[in-house]
């Protein structure tokens, strides 16, 4: 019988389930980003830097493409997807579920290599993480 692993993810945690045919869903992991709640503020004190453009005379600040929130949630998923490929190198999983919110899920998603992608049975574009396994087991169906 195939094992399934369903992966519920969020800002603030990953939980990892596992499914074994028609069976309910069992949490085998719990990972928490300590940063995921964190404000821009914890991780910037400084104002961006200004510019003068001589040609219009006007000043400007510097920005990045990322903010420093979202470069310190992308480190997290690269870990998360790094746990994801040993596990499925370790033969611990055969087909996988990705649940999370859409725009966490593209984030995942371009994460991901193509070992992993080739396993992936269905995305739920919705954030469960404050559901219940039953209900997310439900969502499954």
């Amino acid at each position: 019988m195939k094992q399934e692993w369903i992966v519920v993810a969020s800002r603030e945690e990953v939980k990892i389930f596992k499914r074994q045919g028609a069976e309910g869903i069992e949490l085998i992991r719990d990972i928490g980003n300590p940063l995921g709640t964190a404000r821009e503020q914890h991780f910037v004190t400084d104002k961006p830097g200004r510019a003068t453009d001589n040609r219009m005379r006007a000043r400007h600040a510097y920005s990045t493409e990322q903010s420093y929130r979202e470069r310190a949630m992308i480190e997290f998923y690269r870990d998360i997807v790094a746990i994801l490929d040993k596990s499925l190198l370790e033969c611990e999983f055969e087909t996988l579920t990705l649940i999370a919110e859409p725009r966490l899920l593209g984030i995942i998603r371009d994460l991901l290599p193509a070992r992993i992608k080739r396993v992936i049975k269905r995305e739920i574009r919705k954030d469960l993480s404050y559901a219940e396994p039953p209900e997310i087991a439900d969502r499954l169906i």
